[in-house]
């Protein structure tokens, strides 16, 4: 799969071409099915009007991306950060506010679209600190931010994960305080625990007044990039439960995963089967209205450092919408 910068194999997905469309628009302001199908060596630059030609005869693949980013617009409504245009062919980055001013939610949404862009298509093992923030560590924190939004009014969220620097004992602690239930950390082995967070990334609850068991619980785990289909299966709420808490939850916790990227449509079902409760970008970008704001400003800080330190313009330094529409198109 490909990262960025570089382009997709000409026979890449949907969802990748999708991707990678978007980071041309956000480094160009524009691209368009004809533009991404010449990037990609499909078109002869000779042929048809300087390389461009009919946007109906561009490979099914594009033609299925711009759909796809359609999609995605839908999913995440005024949060998506780039405008499609004419019959739905083209796509052209917003104009983002100044990011040194107070965000409204629709640009702090397009901001943090932009960070799981670059969460998804960066290295994010060797090239994830920006401005001296690990982006690995931030999304556990956004997810935590994102399932205590979508459980709604009252709901809570623990980052149990690597993005909490203590250790595993006191963090199972401090979780069956917070949650009331479970009781203390336990340790049936006869042997130190050797788990950092056992594929244990967040939590999220929802109380009843009455602060008694028995309540709405769900146990998540965190994925940037792209090769993490190994992972979805890997956190097991109940076996987490039956080994690190003293006592058994009264009802058993929902399985979640949150993924950086934008997952393909044409197989979300079974991906959804094997994932549990799933949050991919967009439905993060859905319920992101009210994060933390000390988490956004990380968010936006490694973004602008992370996008410049790719040639990209920085999360909030796009042209003016005059100054996009008086260019001229490639």
């Amino acid at each position: 799969m490909f990262k960025w910068p570089g382009a997709p194999s000409v026979y890449a997905p949907e969802h990748e071409l999708a991707d990678y469309g978007e980071l041309i628009c956000w480094k160009e302001e524009f691209t368009s099915v004809a533009a991404l199908s010449n990037l990609l060596g499909r078109f002869d630059e000779n042929e048809h009007s300087g390389g461009v030609r009919e946007e109906e005869d561009a490979p099914q693949n594009v033609q299925e991306a711009y759909l796809e980013i359609e999609r995605r617009r839908e999913a995440c409504g005024d949060g998506y950060p780039f405008e499609i245009g004419e019959r739905g062919l083209t796509l052209e980055a917003k104009q983002n506010a100044d990011t040194s001013k107070e965000q409204n939610a629709d640009t702090s949404k397009e901001i943090i679209y932009k960070y799981l862009l670059l969460a998804t298509r960066l290295d994010m093992r060797g090239n994830r600190v920006h401005a001296d923030i690990d982006g690995t560590l931030l999304f556990e924190k956004l997810a935590a931010e994102a399932a205590r939004e979508y459980f709604g009014d009252r709901a809570e969220s623990f980052v149990f994960g690597t993005a909490s620097n203590a250790g595993f004992r006191k963090k199972v602690d401090d979780l069956c305080e917070l949650m009331r239930e479970g009781g203390c950390f336990v340790n049936r082995n006869n042997a130190p625990p050797t788990a950092r967070d056992d594929n244990l990334d967040v939590v999220v609850w929802k109380h009843f007044a009455d602060r008694l068991p028995g309540k709405l619980i769900a146990f998540g785990q965190c994925k940037t990039g792209t090769n993490f289909k190994d992972a979805l299966t890997r956190l097991h709420p109940d076996s987490f439960c039956g080994k690190w808490f003293q006592d058994s939850l009264a009802l058993k916790p929902v399985r979640m995963f949150f993924a950086a990227e934008a997952l393909r449509r044409s197989r979300w079902y079974t991906t959804a089967v094997d994932a549990g409760l799933l949050f991919d970008r967009c439905r993060i970008v859905d319920f992101c209205d009210n994060i933390d704001q000390g988490v956004f400003a990380d968010i936006n800080a490694w973004t602008e450092a992370a996008a410049k330190s790719t040639g990209l313009p920085g999360a909030g330094n796009c042209l003016t919408h005059a100054h996009r529409h008086q260019r001229a198109r490639p």
